[in-house]
C-alpha cells in the first residue's frame, strides 16, 4: 500500500508495511542493493554527502525509521526493539518491491538492527558495513549515559531485547563484513578504549572481515570523511560481484 509522503517531497514514498508507514527512496541500478540505516533519532539528511555517490556504486535505498524525517510516527505499541526494526525494514524492502541481496549499511544504534536483520535471516545478505556501530549490552556495560532504554521519534526502545535479538553475535560466517570506527585505534579515555575492544570484537562476527579506523572522524563517519565510507561500498560491493574475500 503506497501514501504520499509531502515531506519527502519529489523523492521516495511512504509504503505502509508491518504496521507501520515508513519513507522510503531507493534509486539507481545494479545489484547487490545497498541498504542505509541511520542511527538513533537520525535520519536519511544524516547521509548527504555519501548517498549520491553511492547511488553511481549500486542500487542504493535509504529509510526513515518511524517518528524521524520523512515517516509517520509509529502507531500501536510506542515501545520497539532492534528485532522488531529489522523485521520492519524487511518488509517496507519487500513492500517496495526490493529483493536483494542486501548490502546492509548501519550507523551507531543500527548496528544492532543489521545485527538482527542477519540474525533473522541472513540469506539475502551480500555483505555489511558498520560505522561506528553500538554492540548489544552497551545499555548495561558501557558509560553511564548509555544504561537503559533508549528513544527515538516518540518511542522507547527496548534495550534488552534489542541485545536478544542480535542472538549474541551473529555469527555471520564469511559474509564481506567491514567495521568502520571513529577516531584513534589507541583511544584518549577509557571509554575510548573500551568502544575500541567492542570494535574489534564486531571485526570478529565474520571470517571475512576488515576493521578501518577514520582516524580524524567524529562518531558520525558519513559526515565527517565521506570518502572513507565510499571506499567501505564500494570494497564490499566489489567483494559482493566477484565472491573474492575482502582484502
Amino acid at each position: 500500500m503506497l501514501l504520499a509522503s509531502p515531506a519527502a517531497q519529489s523523492s521516495g514514498q511512504v509504503i505502509a508495511a508491518a504496521g507501520q508507514r515508513q519513507w522510503i527512496d531507493c534509486q539507481g541500478t545494479g545489484s547487490p542493493t545497498v541498504v542505509i540505516s541511520s542511527g538513533l533519532d537520525a535520519d536519511h539528511r544524516m547521509w548527504s554527502k555519501v548517498l549520491a555517490p553511492m547511488r553511481a556504486i549500486t542500487r542504493t535505498c535509504i529509510y526513515d525509521r518511524p517518528g524521524l524525517g520523512s515517516s509517520p510516527k509509529r502507531v500501536g505499541s510506542l515501545t520497539t526493539d532492534a528485532g522488531q526494526q529489522a523485521q520492519e525494514l524487511r518488509a517496507l524492502l519487500a513492500a517496495a518491491a526490493e529483493t536483494g541481496p542486501y548490502v546492509l549499511v548501519a550507523h551507531s544504534y543500527a548496528g544492532l538492527i543489521s545485527r538482527s536483520f542477519a540474525a533473522q535471516d541472513e540469506s539475502d545478505l551480500a555483505g555489511m558495513l558498520l560505522l561506528d556501530a553500538v554492540f548489544p549490552g552497551i545499555h548495561r556495560n558501557f558509560a553511564p549515559s548509555y544504561r537503559g532504554n533508549w528513544h527515538e521519534g516518540g518511542t522507547t526502545i527496548d534495550m534488552s531485547a534489542s541485545e536478544r535479538a542480535t542472538h549474541g553475535g551473529p555469527d555471520l560466517g564469511a559474509l564481506p563484513l567491514i567495521v568502520l570506527t571513529a577516531g584513534s585505534p589507541h583511544g584518549k579515555t577509557s571509554n575510548d578504549r573500551r568502544w575500541n575492544a567492542e570494535q574489534r570484537t564486531a571485526a570478529k562476527l565474520s571470517r571475512n572481515s576488515l576493521h578501518w579506523y577514520a582516524v580524524e572522524s567524529g562518531h558520525v563517519i558519513q559526515q565527517d570523511d565521506p570518502a572513507r565510507v565510499i571506499s567501505a561500498v564500494k570494497k564490499l560491493v566489489a567483494a559482493a560481484r566477484s565472491r573474492d574475500p575482502l582484502n
